[in-house]
């Protein structure tokens, strides 16, 4: 939907279209687009290439927190690769179509998570977020058409073209479609990183896939999506009073 308000054609003005992978991942706890970036950066920039030609977006950046040094130097030998195989750069592989990507390791603020304060932090203001309408689909990165993914995002969109959509929608559970990572930290047995379906339970990923808690310790309490949600108290999901 959001790809769906970028100008194209006649209703674009002549200039430049960007899209940003937003890889600042500054939750507490989080780490998911950390491992995407440092196990299979190729992921990512396959699927910035595919986006980016969808929306005719002929300059990219990844806007990466600067505390992510193995990540980022494994980007930046992922984009030289692709550079050098003629996946990157002007009239790529012949098609007329041409993209150039970036890697820019971010000062670190938490509120660049929000897509037009990474905006203002890209162009090298202060990180405030903008008002809306412009939105920044029409109006973002210097004034220009721009779209704002995050990692997991785009690192979805290669599998989505080789397997169709109606495969991505059967993986998940209810009504939601495809996987999601899931990050558990804290003091459970075993702490880590899974891809499930959309819908798995809590209960699912703190018993089953993280182990439970540590001897001698009980679930208080805990945060489902980082820093911005409130903490969840255990009973009303049903948990055991061990765990």
């Amino acid at each position: 939907m959001k790809w769906s308000f970028v100008p194209k054609g006649d209703n674009c003005t002549p200039g430049h279209k960007y899209l940003v992978c937003n890889a600042d991942e500054m939750e507490p706890g989080a780490f998911k687009d950390r491992l995407l970036m440092e196990c299979d950066p190729h992921q990512l920039i396959e699927g910035m290439i595919l986006s980016a030609y969808t929306i005719d977006a002929d300059i990219s950046y990844i806007f990466i927190r600067g505390e992510y040094v193995v990540a980022i130097q494994r980007l930046r030998d992922a984009l030289a690769e692709c550079y050098a195989k003629g996946y990157l750069g002007d009239n790529i592989l012949g098609s007329g179509f041409s993209l150039n990507m970036y890697v820019h390791p971010s000062a670190g603020r938490y509120i660049c998570g929000e897509e037009t304060a990474l905006i203002n932090a890209l162009e090298g203001k202060r990180a405030n977020p903008r008002a809306k309408p412009p939105f920044p689909q029409v109006s973002g990165l210097w004034g220009r058409p721009t779209i704002v993914n995050n990692v997991e995002t785009l690192c979805n969109i290669s599998h989505i073209i080789d397997h169709g959509a109606d495969w991505f929608k059967s993986l998940g559970l209810g009504e939601d479609s495809g996987t999601k990572m899931f990050g558990v930290s804290g003091r459970v047995k075993n702490p880590g990183c899974w891809e499930l379906p959309m819908g798995t339970p809590i209960r699912e990923i703190l018993e089953d896939h993280a182990g439970g808690m540590q001897a001698g310790l009980q679930l208080k309490g805990f945060l489902p999506g980082g820093g911005s949600t409130d903490f969840s108290n255990p009973r009303p999901l049903g948990f055991s009073d061990g765990l």
